[in-house]
């Protein structure tokens, strides 16, 4: 009887690894090819878009193709060009203040000066909005970046 019973705590041990292993790989690809865009996850790490998004907040991003998917006000994620002054690399999540012919312009609500434009080429994407706002997960941002330390 203990024989049984050892097997069966190894079987649903042995499950909930499978299970557990599907989701953490699964639901990053499921969301690639739900939202259209290869990040469709981002983590705040600024206090750039105070109050709105704070440092350590996951985001959804919705993949863009198109400037027609876009309008001021929206919430954008754009590759940042290391060629720019700010030599920053990775990537931008600001509100679209401006929209012109071939360029954006950008700027994060707590910033006092607007971002360099950019070519709507370098759009990732859009954050991923419940109610008008966007839809954030607090503090599982800081967690994923202790995981990348």
């Amino acid at each position: 009887m203990n024989t049984k019973k050892i097997i069966k705590n190894i079987l649903e041990w042995f499950i909930y690894i499978i299970i557990f292993v599907a989701i953490v790989w699964g639901t990053p690809k499921l969301l690639v090819k739900i939202l259209h865009t290869d990040y469709p996850i981002a983590s705040i790490t600024s206090s750039s878009m105070w109050p709105v998004l704070k440092e350590g907040d996951i985001v959804f991003i919705k993949g863009v193709s198109a400037k027609t998917e876009v309008k001021v006000g929206d919430i954008v994620v754009y590759k940042n060009d290391p060629s720019t002054s700010s030599g920053r690399t990775g990537f931008t999540i600001h509100r679209i203040v401006t929209m012109g012919e071939n360029t954006l312009t950008t700027k994060g609500d707590a910033n006092n000066v607007a971002d360099t434009p950019i070519a709507y080429e370098k759009l990732i994407g859009k954050t991923v909005n419940l109610n008008s706002k966007p839809f954030r997960i607090p503090y599982l941002g800081k967690l994923s970046r202790i995981f990348k330390k």
